[in-house]
């Protein structure tokens, strides 16, 4: 397995210089710290970063990864590409094979326990796997199911149901990613100007190819993609442990 991380996203400001959001400390820890080491327990065969280049020249974003992730794999990002779909496709080099392939935004924490997750995906031969939450926000992308719980269409920004995507994003094999990506492109129907992970997933039904969704409670999924958010799960944190 092959774990890929797409990394934009807010800046906060600290000491009179801005940060990307997810250099940001939970509980001693980075967001970014974090997240790798939910991955870990996957025991993927390797880590990849899309970091944007000013992120790297600005803050040494790729010297931070390094220390936790030696061997990682650093994709430089430069300037302001047509979504999440275009970044991960200037990484293709190191997925382009029949390894299977997460891909995760930075600042999407779930606390559910990842090799659970992958384990049914794979139980319920999954070419194609999303974890969902209850939601109807606009934000979202959304997943629409039928009785066997199967993906039969997913909309981005449009709440077509209460599942509410989290950026988790499974492919049986990362070929099937690559080629579903540049299928979401050449049609040329972005989102508000841009292409999004979940358009491949619309690709990947229109193969016949068995897209499953996983369910996670809502107080297991964390988005940290803005400062209040951030804030919220630092509140909820303490009052868990003071409630213990």
């Amino acid at each position: 397995m092959k774990i890929m991380f797409l990394m934009g996203g807010a800046k906060i400001q600290k000491n009179k210089e801005e940060y990307p959001l997810y250099l940001t400390e939970l509980d001693d820890k980075l967001i970014l710290e974090k997240q790798i080491d939910y991955c870990r327990t996957l025991t993927p065969s390797e880590f990849i970063f899309c970091i944007k280049s000013e992120d790297i020249k600005s803050f040494r974003v790729d010297s931070v990864i390094k220390q936790l992730i030696p061997n990682a794999q650093i994709v430089s990002i430069d300037g302001q590409t047509k979504g999440a779909v275009c970044t991960a496709l200037l990484g293709a080099e190191y997925i382009k094979n029949d390894e299977e392939l997460v891909l995760m935004a930075i600042d999407d924490f779930i606390e559910d326990e990842g090799v659970g997750i992958i384990n049914t995906l794979r139980q319920n031969k999954a070419d194609a796997g999303i974890v969902s939450f209850s939601s109807v926000h606009p934000r979202y992308s959304f997943a629409k199911t039928d009785i066997n719980n199967n993906v039969i269409e997913v909309a981005e920004k449009k709440p077509i149901s209460k599942n509410a995507l989290v950026s988790f994003y499974y492919f049986k094999k990362g070929s099937d990613f690559i080629d579903c990506a540049k299928d979401v492109i050449r049609k040329d129907n972005p989102v508000g100007g841009a292409f999004y992970i979940s358009q491949t997933l619309n690709e990947m039904i229109l193969r016949q190819k068995n897209v499953v969704l996983y369910k996670v409670p809502n107080d297991k999924f964390h988005p940290l993609k803005t400062e209040a958010q951030v804030a919220e799960y630092l509140y909820e944190a303490k009052e868990e442990r003071e409630s213990k």
